[in-house]
């Protein structure tokens, strides 16, 4: 019982607080919360340069991206899959790369030009940028 309130107090503390970062070539510092959710819903596909954007998340079981999930988009992982399910069976749209863990995240935030996605611990010297929301 002392372990699940110390995981409780963890999450919520902010200690393992999801942070948003993208390639070195995004032109954008910051992101209003509106716009990380459109972003992360699919709506908006291109960064203002209008290059596309190539969006990055962990697996839905994933502790990372179900704070990620509630915290910065104010979704449940659940109603993000239904979201992407939903562009994906219409045909209007397409669900992000999912990827296996934070490496394969990071490998590819170094590698794929325009791509968006989040880490627990940033490293400013790692070839990523940190994106503020506002």
């Amino acid at each position: 019982m002392k372990w699940l309130c110390l995981l409780a107090w963890l999450l919520s503390s902010g200690l393992n607080a999801a942070t948003v970062v993208v390639h070195n070539d995004v032109s954008i510092n910051s992101l209003t919360q509106a716009q990380l959710r459109s972003i992360f819903t699919m709506r908006q596909i291109q960064w203002p340069d209008g290059s596309p954007v190539y969006v990055l998340v962990l697996p839905d079981d994933n502790l990372l991206h179900q704070q990620f999930s509630r915290e910065k988009l104010r979704l449940f992982p659940y109603q993000l899959a239904s979201i992407w399910d939903k562009l994906s069976f219409s045909g209007t749209g397409s669900r992000p790369q999912v990827v296996a863990d934070e490496t394969e995240m990071q490998h590819l935030l170094l590698t794929v030009p325009g791509s968006i996605g989040y880490v627990q611990r940033y490293q400013p010297d790692s070839g990523i940028k940190e994106v503020r929301i506002e």
